[in-house]
């Protein structure tokens, strides 16, 4: 096994700095905190303890959960000693090589819409790239290349660490071709593959081989009896005509608009409330707005999952 830690950028948060790199981490502490007093646990926070000090409590506020494990940290009051942000890409690249020397573990940090990422994130990724070399490291990135130019941020960041010797190997994701989207529904439905085939024509002509497209859009037929399972049977069926026949938006954004549309006012109203935070929320913040606002929050997030 090996260690996945992971953080989304968001489109709204681009005034956060080090926003996915400090979720990822401060998930990481969180699941350490559930081995607490284990060897691991101890091994680490020992290990941080040396190499971050009394700076760790500067990282402490973007990295809630490093409290936990670090215990009681004295505040530097050395303010002026060095920038700011400096001082934080710093430290962060320090968390990642401590994790990294400190298991024998494959450590895998995955970064999503990088497109998103902000100028002080894209530093610590490349700092972090040429700083923790370990065979045992290693960094996955995912964005939208049609929202990038040649001259991004990130394309630049990629071609400098490469010149430094940096190994970096990018991947274009295509959509799924005929064959890839009937074993998807096959898989999906539990059917052999020459059942599924007509269903998964039709469905690759509407999604053109988008596996978010496709999976909503199965989502979305299930849920309007299109697509059912039969008790009699014991397998899936599938209204062929109608589903051939069927008008479906254009692309996934629309299809989600729609079933988001489809939901009670009062679950919309929720989900409008905690978009506000971006991409994702911590469930404290849940609690201090269902309590403030007087608004059930979690109960509508379980209507909206379904």
């Amino acid at each position: 096994g090996g260690l996945f830690l992971s953080g989304k950028f968001d489109q709204l948060q681009r005034c956060r700095p080090f926003s996915a790199i400090a979720d990822a981490f401060d998930e990481y502490c969180n699941v350490l905190v559930g081995s607490v007093g284990s060897e691991r646990e101890v091994a680490v926070a020992s290990l941080l303890r040396q190499a971050l000090g009394h700076d760790a409590v500067h990282l402490m506020k973007m990295v809630p959960n490093l409290s936990m494990i670090m215990g009681d940290t004295q505040y530097n009051s050395d303010e002026h000693c060095v920038d700011a942000q400096e001082r934080l890409q710093y430290l962060l690249c320090r968390f990642i090589e401590i994790i990294a020397y400190s298991t024998k573990q494959p450590v895998v940090l995955f970064l999503d819409d990088l497109q998103w990422a902000d100028a002080a994130s894209i530093t610590v990724i490349a700092q972090i790239l040429n700083s923790a070399r370990s065979s045992r490291f290693l960094l996955v990135g995912s964005c939208r290349d049609n929202e990038m130019s040649d001259n991004h941020p990130i394309s630049n960041m990629i071609s400098n660490v490469q010149k430094l010797g940096v190994n970096a190997t990018m991947i274009k994701i295509s959509p799924l071709d005929k064959d890839l989207v009937n074993e998807m529904i096959s898989d999906t439905l539990c059917l052999f593959p020459r059942v599924t085939r007509s269903l998964a024509d039709i469905l690759y002509h509407k999604t053109k081989g988008n596996p978010l497209f496709l999976s909503r859009l199965i989502v979305s037929l299930s849920r309007d009896g299109l697509l059912r399972f039969s008790l009699s049977r014991r397998r899936w069926e599938w209204e062929e005509e109608k589903i051939q026949s069927m008008k479906i938006p254009d692309d996934v954004a629309e299809l989600l608009t729609n079933s988001i549309g489809r939901l009670p006012s009062d679950v919309q109203d929720a989900l409008c409330t905690l978009s506000c935070f971006g991409a994702s929320i911590h469930l404290d913040i849940v609690d201090v707005l269902e309590r403030d606002l007087d608004l059930q929050l979690q109960n509508s997030l379980e209507v909206a999952r379904k």
